[in-house]
Formats: structure tokens, sequence, C-alpha cells
């Protein structure tokens, strides 16, 4: 909290003394400002179709670890760790999203089984992600080395997974494997968990590629295939809440190493992880309401703060969008 806190306090100190970010911030500001509403839009509705592409993905991997989790709930719980993803460093929000889905698994140790099955949702992930490796680096975009890491995380935790009943020599330990070796003992399920995460990656590149559209960036597609892993890599340092500034510098490179001027770089930069950083918030916040409902004080309360928070995001999106305050 206290890490948190800080990074906000020198984020919120950047935005009120945008001199303190150097002379590139007012055009990256003003290249926001004349971006097109409805491609920002389109991108918005991208990362939405991620989101629910994802608890998908975390539904089918949880219920073949033994969880009874219906569909509002689990949006509901991986909404909330995507909130706090978005307010907190060290990717806190994915330990909250374990803890708050193994409460549906019935066990002794239910936290260690999510554990093992978010080690096989993160291996199901990096297959399709390869994929968009190897297609940006076809086009010589990036190199080809990040398939063999995926391609290697993948496959560790299959054959972990696999030769669990051979490894387990600790109670904890068995019941991680238990949860790891979950997709492996269902071909089908890890069929479709890895389907859903494949639908996560094509959801985000069409958004990638709408917000590079909305700031003019020339082949969209082609930026969107460098755009993806770059933010992808950026997440595996998350230093700051959300990797807000890791993720726009990465893209700012990649995108900067393309040929594309810096200003509309870190601008494609900003834009997206302002409308990721946007859908956690909603996402979080309906969540929370949804969760909260049988709960009367907890509900006024809640009821009461996202209306607040809906109000002032209603008015910060009319301003950027329509009012030109930016």
């Amino acid at each position: 909290m206290l890490a948190s806190g800080g990074a906000f306090a020198a984020l919120a100190l950047a935005v009120a003394v945008p001199a303190l970010l150097g002379k590139r911030v007012a055009p990256v500001l003003t290249a926001l400002a004349h971006g097109s509403p409805r491609w920002l839009l389109l991108a918005v509705v991208g990362f939405v179709l991620a989101f629910a592409a994802t608890v998908c993905a975390w539904r089918a991997a949880f219920t073949a670890a033994g969880a009874t989790i219906a569909p509002g709930e689990a949006a509901a719980r991986l909404g909330i760790g995507c909130l706090v993803n978005a307010v907190a460093p060290a990717k806190l929000g994915d330990a909250v999203k374990v803890a708050l889905c193994s409460q549906a698994i019935q066990g002794r140790a239910r936290l260690w089984t999510g554990g093992g099955v978010y080690a096989a949702l993160a291996a199901a992930r990096s297959l399709p992600l390869a994929a968009v490796v190897v297609a940006a680096s076809a086009t010589g975009a990036l190199p080809l080395w990040p398939v063999f890491a995926l391609c290697g995380i993948a496959a560790c935790v299959a054959l972990t997974a696999r030769l669990s009943s051979r490894v387990r020599t600790h109670p904890r330990l068995a019941d991680l494997l238990a949860g790891m070796g979950s997709l492996a003992r269902s071909p089908r399920t890890a069929a479709t968990v890895i389907g859903w995460s494949a639908v996560v990656q094509v959801s985000r590149l069409l958004a990638a590629a709408a917000a590079a559209h909305a700031l003019g960036i020339p082949h969209p597609a082609l930026a969107a295939l460098v755009i993806v892993p770059a933010l992808d890599l950026a997440g595996v340092f998350p230093l700051t809440p959300g990797s807000i500034g890791i993720g726009s510098g990465a893209v700012a490179v990649v995108l900067a190493s393309r040929g594309i001027g810096v200003t509309e770089a870190l601008g494609v930069g900003v834009a997206i992880q302002a409308i990721e950083t946007l859908v956690s918030f909603c996402t979080g916040g309906l969540g929370a309401l949804y969760l909260a409902r049988g709960n009367a004080s907890v509900r006024r309360w809640t009821l009461r703060a996202a209306v607040v928070g809906s109000s002032l995001a209603a008015a910060a999106l009319v301003g950027v969008l329509w009012l030109d305050l930016v």
C-alpha cells in the first residue's frame, strides 16, 4: 500500500506539473486530444472482450480443478483483481484473483491448488503470445528468441504436471501440483483454456490496432503486432501500479524502432494503458458491487463509492473527448 501510494503521488505530481517530465509531454497530450473518439471507443470494446475471454479461461481452468464458480462470480472476482493490479505494483492483483477464485475450490489447501491452476493458466497464455511473436518476427519487427522462452515455459509446466505423481514429497507441494495437473488430466479443458487465451490475444491485438489507428499511426495492424508483446514484456516487471510508464515506454521504444515518431509512439502507449486502466476500474467496481450485494452496509457504501467514481470518470471522459480539457 505504501509503494502504491508513493507511485500514485509521483504520477499525480507529474500530471499536475507536466514540465517535470520534459518538453515531450505536451505534444503527447495534444496528440491524444486529437485522436479519434470512435476508434478509441473501439479499443475499449477490444479490451472488454479480452477481459471476458480471460474470465472464460480462468473459469474453465478452476472448474477442472474442482471449483464451483458461476460466470458472474468469476467475472466479479477477476475484475477486483484487475482493479488491484491497476492501483498496486508487483502484480498483487493476480494474487487477489487466485485468492478469490480459490474460495470456490473445496479442499484443505485450496490456495495452493489455486496457485497451481494459475501456473497452468500462465503456460496456456504463453502459447498464443508465442504465436503473436512469431507473426511479428515474420515482419522483422521483433526477434524470434522470445518464442523459445515462451514455449519453454509451457513445456516445463506441462512436464511438471505430467510427472507430478513422481515428485510429490510434501502435502502443500502435492496440492500445488494437483492444480497444475488439472489441465493435463483433461485435454479438452486444456484446449478450451488455450482457445480462450487465443481469443484474449486477438482481442488485445484488435484493441491495440484501433488505438494506433485513432492516433494516426501508419499500418496499425502491424503496429499492434509489436505493441501487444511489448505490453506483456512490460508486465513482467510491474514496478509501478498497472505498469504505468513502463508499458507506455516499452510501446514507444518498439514503435520508434519501426520509424514511428517518439511523440506519436508515446501517445499510443499512454492511450492503451489509460484504456486498460479504465476497463480495470469499471470491471473492478462492478465486481465489488456484485460480491457485496448480500451485505446491506457494504452494499450501501460500495454503491455510494461507485456513483461518485462513475460520475468523476464520466466527467473526465466528457472533458477529454468533447471539451478538449487535455
